[in-house]
């Protein structure tokens, strides 16, 4: 996404360089014009993406007094191209195609991140250690899943990652009168309390994921659009979009 004069706006980086640290004023907007990137997790050398020609970074600088989320290092000799925030604005309002290209590189970036983010949870967690999602009630305590069987959700309204740990997972909303709490309690995502109690339940048979919809939940449990109904069993495929009410979840498997 070269643009006019963009020339002018190029920074050379040597390998090794950091453009920015985690904790850094972030201020402006990054796109690769030659070269390679990785994105680290705070001062360690963790890394949680690798970027390259094309590629964007430094979307904290579209939120007003937003510290950088990571450390950025330069892995191979680069001319990336250095935006201030009122100057994306303004390319973004007069041309929709890069606003629409930007969200899709981004939207590409967090994916890897979060899927590297659960990669290192699960090498670095044992089964024994790994914490309940919620669900005190033995109502709907389950077996786990076998720990080589990888499986989360991305709750878009928040960006949380769940991974997915038991042969049945309720999702809903919890009950601070009975103290009932879901697998994935979605009370927080949901504020305006659309999402029933117990509303729709992931289960997991003769390797499948399927989804289904809980009796007395209300309004409505969709998979891609569609209205599921009640009781009856879903297949879920990788990249699904769930929705509870309102409440959009990516499934990845």
């Amino acid at each position: 996404m070269a643009t006019k004069g963009s020339k002018k706006l190029t920074t050379n980086f040597k390998k090794g360089d950091l453009i920015y640290k985690i904790g850094d004023d972030q201020t402006n907007f990054y796109i690769i014009d030659k070269g390679k990137i990785q994105i680290l997790l705070g001062d360690s050398k963790v890394v949680l993406a690798t970027l390259v020609t094309g590629d964007f970074f430094g979307e904290e600088s579209l939120n007003e007094n937003q510290k950088a989320g990571y450390t950025i290092e330069v892995i191979e000799d680069s001319e990336i191209i250095k935006i201030s925030y009122s100057s994306l604005k303004e390319m973004m309002n007069k041309n929709k195609e890069i606003s629409l290209k930007i969200l899709k590189k981004l939207s590409e970036k967090n994916l890897k991140i979060f899927t590297n983010l659960l990669n290192l949870k699960a090498k670095s967690v044992t089964p024994e250690k790994i914490p309940k999602i919620g669900a005190e009630d033995d109502e709907i305590t389950s077996e786990k899943l076998n720990k080589d069987i990888k499986a989360y959700l991305i709750i878009q309204r928040s960006n949380r990652i769940v991974q997915l740990t038991k042969i049945d997972t309720f999702l809903g909303r919890r009950d601070y009168t009975t103290g009932f709490i879901p697998d994935v309690d979605l009370t927080k995502e949901d504020e305006e309390k659309y999402i029933s109690r117990k509303h729709s339940k992931i289960s997991y048979t003769e390797g499948k994921f399927f989804l289904s919809e809980e009796p007395g939940a209300i309004n409505g449990t969709f998979l891609n659009g569609t209205k599921l109904n009640t009781g009856v069993k879903y297949e879920l495929n990788n990249e699904d979009e769930l929705t509870l009410c309102h409440l959009n979840i990516i499934f990845k498997y």
